[in-house]
């Protein structure tokens, strides 16, 4: 794993002084803390910052083919580049190091731009063509390693982070109003945007081509499933278990330490057991709460006790997070998904004993893990009463008081309520929103301020929110599994696979994903709905695979997600913090956000009347994230 960083400029030669690529290289180099390697030729400026796991000694980046007229700088891993370095060789390519990286540039060698296809991995990848004058940039297919770009006339600057584009980019663009709508939303700018207006997200399964002063943005993979009603429950089960020992197995391929992240949930619990028949030596890192509510430490012990890890914990307490500065830094952009804190906490720790972590990430996604599934189904049903009895049920509900107790069953009533005035896919897009503004109407909006609104209005010119366009796209498909499909291009790569990479990056870990291999993906999207779901429980084909491999208690969990208690650190540890950073005359939010709204907010959080903790949280990383960066929202 690793940072990259540079610059292609067609006019000027060099394209960028020694120093300026320094500070981009040392902007990312918690990415690659083992050391740096720069090169700057007549067009092109390339920065690597390196995390060693593969070929320690050789492995070093930029690397060429054999004639010194392709280079390549690549974040990531690739796991298949045994195999495709046997074939190249077959070829008759001639490798000058042991490194995975070293297959990219004899791969475009032999297939050009399609090289991307034959890999199989985790990626950010930076390619120059000095012969054609071209620079490639591509990013892996479901978005697990960040890429950004800059593009002005001539020149084109591209890096691992935002925080590494030199000062005067930064300063010389505005904040994104459409991604400071975006992330009140949902909690995380998503696409193609930054926040800022001239810096681009590569979006995932996408390349991008620069030549002639001119780019040119391709997806090279359509991800377009299909049910496959043929199947049936044995067949389902015995194929899963083969691609995810496949997927497993290469994924514990390193030259450095290997360890597991252990939750103690279905999903992390499968990749340990899957590991367990390929290596007796297994280690193990759980992260907890001093709320017991909170705390699944005892479900991470079974798992460990039965396949005999080696096992390290860690407890998160509210002093802590102290640290969310540095960590909002780390995130790079505004992000409000709490359970960062524990992320990068547990990254922390594990760095301590290990260079490379597998993770249960995407098997929520691609096997219908998350209760909101559930949920829609209810909805949808629900949605048949006639008209008076949902309203009459919303309206007993309204006043409900909720408590800060985990699942709470209150707030799952009323949020059930909301299809009374909404048919069930408004539903099923509002749990996915922590405020929930709409484009449309935002003009009726009591919350956000009018300067805000108005130009929103004037730089927007009435798009659709980000939510909706997805959905609206994957309809026109004729797609069968449409919600999944939804989090799988939107929610995992902005914010399941953003808070991996981030977090751990920041602690200079690798995670790898076994659930997002592509093989896998692929056929457990095929999967009929009522194999996925039974009995209000959804990934049904893992619950099945695992029955006599796993402990009951696991199989039997309910969802419970990387959960932190922060509606109760708010009202109590937090509460001084909140309250200094939200209402100060000073705060950024407030040329966004009216401060009577966020006072009252704070005011019937702090009195157990509603818990606010989603939305007062969104503001309160909005705000570190602005002071951090000197930025002025508006």
């Amino acid at each position: 794993m690793c940072g990259i960083c540079g610059k292609v400029n067609f006019n000027e030669s060099p394209p960028l002084p020694m120093d300026e690529l320094s500070y981009m290289c040392e902007k990312i180099a918690h990415r690659g803390p083992d050391g740096t390697k720069k090169m700057i030729r007549e067009k092109i400026a390339f920065g690597h910052t390196r995390l060693s796991i593969i070929d320690l000694e050789s492995g070093w980046q930029p690397i060429s083919n054999n004639k010194e007229n392709i280079f390549t700088i690549f974040n990531g891993e690739i796991y298949n580049y045994q195999a495709l370095r046997d074939m190249l060789i077959k070829l008759g390519y001639e490798f000058k190091t042991q490194s995975d990286t070293e297959t990219i540039v004899h791969l475009y060698e032999e297939y050009g731009e399609d090289f991307i296809q034959y890999i199989d991995g985790m990626f950010a990848i930076a390619l120059w063509d000095e012969k054609k004058e071209k620079l490639l940039l591509y990013r892996d297919r479901f978005g697990k390693k960040p890429l950004f770009y800059y593009f002005d006339n001539n020149e084109l600057y591209f890096s691992s982070e935002i925080k590494s584009f030199p000062k005067k980019i930064i300063h010389s663009t505005k904040i994104n109003i459409k991604a400071v709508f975006e992330y009140l939303n949902l909690g995380y700018i998503p696409n193609s945007m930054s926040i800022y207006e001239k810096i681009h997200k590569l979006e995932p399964a996408h390349y991008l081509v620069f030549e002639k002063n001119n780019i040119k943005v391709i997806r090279y993979w359509n991800f377009d499933p299909k049910i496959n009603n043929s199947l049936k429950s044995e067949e389902i089960q015995e194929t899963v278990t083969n691609l995810l020992d496949k997927s497993v197995k290469s994924r514990l391929i390193s030259d450095v330490p290997l360890g597991f992240f252990l939750s103690g949930g279905l999903d992390s619990s499968a990749i340990v057991a899957t590991a367990s028949k390929f290596t007796n030596k297994i280690n193990t890192y759980s992260i907890g709460f001093e709320d017991k509510s909170y705390n699944e430490l005892s479900y991470a012990h079974m798992v460990s006790k039965k396949f005999h890890t080696n096992h390290e914990e860690f407890i998160v307490t509210p002093n802590i997070i102290n640290d969310i500065e540095k960590i909002i830094w780390y995130a790079d952009e505004p992000f409000s998904d709490a359970s960062m804190l524990p992320f990068y906490y547990l990254s922390k720790m594990t760095r301590k004993h290990v260079t490379v972590s597998l993770s249960g990430d995407g098997a929520d996604e691609i096997f219908g893990g998350y209760e909101r599934y559930i949920g829609k189904r209810i909805a949808e049903n629900f949605y048949k009463l006639p008209y008076i009895l949902r309203k009459s049920f919303a309206k007993l509900t309204k006043n409900i008081n909720e408590n800060f107790e985990k699942n709470n069953k209150f707030r799952k009533i009323k949020r059930l309520s909301y299809p009374a005035y909404k048919n069930h896919e408004e539903w099923y897009l509002s749990f996915l929103k922590q405020f929930n503004i709409n484009s449309q109407n935002i003009h009726k909006n009591k919350f956000l301020t009018k300067d805000f609104i108005n130009l929103f209005n004037n730089e927007t010119k009435d798009e659709n929110d980000y939510l909706i366009e997805t959905l609206n796209e994957i309809k026109s498909r004729n797609n069968n599994n449409e919600i999944q499909l939804l989090d799988i291009l939107t929610y995992l790569p902005g914010d399941i696979l953003f808070k991996s990479d981030r977090m751990s990056m920041a602690n200079g870990l690798e995670v790898r994903s076994p659930f997002l291999d592509k093989d896998l993906v692929e056929y457990a999207m095929s999967i009929p709905q009522h194999f996925l779901f039974e009995k209000n429980k959804g990934k049904q084909p893992l619950r099945k695979i695992f029955e006599n491999k796993l402990p009951p208690e696991i199989l039997l969990r309910n969802k419970e997600g990387f959960s932190v208690p922060i509606a109760k650190w708010i009202k109590n540890d937090l509460r001084e913090m909140f309250s200094d950073k939200l209402l100060s005359n000073d705060a950024r939010i407030h040329s966004i956000v009216n401060n009577q709204e966020i006072k009252s907010m704070l005011e019937q959080h702090y009195n157990n009347n509603v818990d606010f903790s989603v939305k007062l949280w969104n503001l309160f990383c909005l705000e570190l994230w602005a002071e951090g960066n000197n930025a002025n929202i508006l």
